[in-house]
């Protein structure tokens, strides 16, 4: 990468071009003065044709996708591959993997519903107070929602659909959400920009995302999960 800051912009333009057909790259933008220098490799880029990610969960043995068309999918971590569609009563917008089994936000609405991970029938419904929520994940007994209304991130304790506290976040549009059990993951794909918070929604750093297109995240053994509604799901692994 160092050769690339030497060069002339456009020799640097067309680098960082071609390195995008890679699947092994370490991305790093040396004219975005925002992004951290070598920040993450591409460990994969999976092609998920026919499947828009909206929002990701990882559940071990299964990378569980909630698509444009409000479905929700298991695919195959390693090669995309589709496993099984679970059938759901509500139109989701997010997805969240708490140990057992699935959360769903329930699009624009702010409602987030417990399914069966294994034939979706609906176990628990929280109605919460406020909020139009999309992505969402599940970290340190607690769920991360996006709330569209406020742009913030909403902590909410599953028992009994208490918001606990909201995160204010430095993007424009929450397109992704995860934890990785400290921090707090944000990707905006109209900045393209993945943020990274701490508890009390302090900036601790920022990356440029692999894409315009991106949108859902995902965070389990040290791989950041990242869709991409072109169809793919990059893996990504940061320094």
């Amino acid at each position: 990468m160092k050769a690339l800051r030497t060069a002339p912009v456009l020799l640097a333009v067309f680098s960082l071009v071609g390195l995008a057909a890679c699947n092994d790259r370490l991305f790093d933008n040396p004219y975005d003065p925002d992004a951290q220098v070598s920040a993450y490799e591409i460990l994969a880029t999976l092609q998920v044709g026919g499947i828009a990610p909206v929002d990701l969960a990882f559940s071990g043995d299964a990378l569980w996708v909630v698509d444009a068309q409000s479905r929700v999918l298991a695919l195959n971590p390693n090669s995309g591959a589709q496993i099984r569609e679970l059938e759901v009563a509500q139109s989701p917008g997010g997805i969240a993997y708490d140990g057992i089994e699935l959360w769903l936000s329930v699009s624009n609405t702010s409602r987030l519903v417990q399914v069966n991970i294994v034939n979706g029938a609906q176990i628990r419904v929280l109605n919460l107070l406020r909020g139009s929520f999309g992505s969402m994940d599940y970290a340190n007994g607690r769920l991360y929602v996006a709330d569209r209304l406020t742009n913030s991130v909403l902590v909410v304790d599953p028992a009994n659909g208490a918001i606990e506290r909201s995160i204010a976040q430095p993007s424009f549009a929450i397109d992704g959400l995860c934890h990785d059990g400290s921090s707090i993951w944000i990707v905006n794909a109209s900045q393209m920009k993945l943020f990274r918070l701490d508890e009390n929604g302090t900036l601790e750093n920022q990356y440029q995302s692999p894409s315009r297109t991106v949108s859902g995240l995902a965070f389990a053994e040290g791989i950041l999960w990242c869709g991409d509604l072109s169809g793919k799901i990059y893996k990504l692994r940061f320094q």
